[in-house]
């Protein structure tokens, strides 16, 4: 599968006539989106604004966020199963905005395990943003209002589709515009090595998408996976271009990973760098953490196998999405793996582990930012909202960044053990 991304560098975001993109400057109408976006008479009210690096700006109640893109030249669906029909990505043309993304807020909070999202927030200006990712980029804030009577999860849904709709409405804005660079991912069959590679390590990697703890509580259009809630699925291989396409999204739930950070997956992209110099990438199984034991045992082994004998690898990266059961769903899958004489590598980010087996030796922890106070600022979108009882536009001790703690290794952090 050969997919190449058509990136075009933006490096300022503004409001305009038309949207467009010129000499690197992303050109917005905002009237045309928000025409756009309020075609959803699930929203009473639609605003946008733009965040920008540098600026006193927070952004609050993060919902999801997303790297504009879009298909070329017919070679594929936009987020299939979401908003085009459900068709394999992975190949063809993506046109991708670059130094760019649209961020979701949350108007309405939810207790539901299943939806509920955290004060997670994006700041824009100060040491804080230099500890993630999107505080460097020129975020399009789509703050959407909920209409009357609209179910939360209803609004939830919505707000998935406004964040994919303009993600694809600005990308293909800038469809006649020529690529500042070009990235091709191009690996043949995953079930052998491509001619010249073999005498190069097999790897894999596994990556637990969603979690099922809450099986009954997952809203059947939660899609994450072609637009299925995978409530069901069983281990799964797919080629890794289909991550990086548009195939996996984030779930209403935010467990650490935004739909950007699928976009660009850490894992993904650091396999495909070293693909035919240290190593040949073997492909990717997808997998969920289970309900109850046996699922988790029968989970385990069919993983297990897959890795080892359809996709022949050698090693195997594995992380988890979530805490809690999804460490031990992690661990028994890569005990299985280590059995079969696979080595293994996991990727967490929490502070403790819940599963212990001599044969995990090699656990990378990407860490978790503390507590940290940031100073007051002169701008809050997706507000209002409090820290502790005080107003977020003002001097708030927060814990979780957007773009800082990432489960799948999107993160500047890393934890040591001395």
């Amino acid at each position: 599968m050969n997919l190449k991304l058509e990136i075009i560098n933006v490096k300022d975001a503004q409001f305009g006539e038309n949207t467009t993109i010129r000499s690197g400057i992303l050109h917005i109408s905002r009237h045309e989106l928000q025409e756009l976006l309020q075609q959803d008479k699930r929203f009473s009210k639609v605003d946008i604004e733009i965040a920008r690096p540098g600026e006193s700006c927070r952004v609050v109640r993060i919902f999801d966020v997303i790297e504009p893109r879009c298909k070329l030249g017919g070679t594929g669906e936009n987020f299939p199963g979401e908003l085009g029909k459900i068709k394999t990505v992975g190949e063809g043309r993506t046109r991708v905005l670059r130094g760019a993304s649209v961020v979701t807020v949350n108007l309405k909070e939810s207790s539901d395990y299943a939806t509920q999202t955290s004060q997670e927030v994006i700041e824009m200006s100060g040491a804080a943003a230099d500890m993630g990712f999107y505080g460097k980029l020129q975020n399009v804030v789509l703050v959407c209002r909920p209409a009357d009577g609209v179910a939360t999860i209803d609004y939830h849904n919505a707000l998935k589709l406004a964040g994919l709709r303009t993600a694809v409405y600005l990308a293909e804005a800038t469809a006649g515009n020529q690529a500042d660079e070009i990235e091709n991912y191009d690996i043949g069959p995953l079930a052998r090595a491509e001619k010249g590679l073999e005498h190069l390590p097999r790897i894999a990697y596994i990556y637990q998408v969603r979690s099922l703890q809450s099986v009954l509580e997952i809203p059947a259009h939660d899609g994450c996976f072609y637009g299925d809630n995978m409530k069901k699925i069983l281990p799964t291989i797919v080629h890794p271009n289909e991550i990086l396409d548009g195939a996996i999204i984030k779930g209403y739930r935010n467990m650490g990973q935004e739909t950007y950070t699928v976009q660009n997956h850490p894992v993904v992209l650091g396999l495909y760098g070293k693909h035919g110099k240290e190593l040949c990438f073997a492909g990717v199984v997808i997998t969920v953490a289970t309900y109850t034991e046996p699922e988790r045992e029968r989970f385990a082994a069919i993983t297990s196998k897959l890795v080892k004998w359809v996709l022949g690898a050698d090693g195997v990266i594995l992380t988890k999405i979530g805490g809690g059961a999804p460490h031990v769903d992690l661990g028994q899958t890569l005990e299985q793996c280590e059995k079969l004489g696979v080595k293994t590598a996991a990727i967490v980010n929490q502070e403790a582990l819940i599963f212990n087996t001599p044969l995990a030796n090699a656990i990378v922890n990407t860490g978790r930012p503390s507590q940290t106070t940031l100073p007051a600022v002169k701008k809050v979108i997706g507000g209002p909202m409090n820290y502790g009882g005080k107003p977020a536009e003002g001097e708030i001790k927060v814990s979780d960044f957007n773009g800082t703690a990432s489960q799948i290794g999107a993160s500047k952090f890393t934890m040591r053990e001395v």
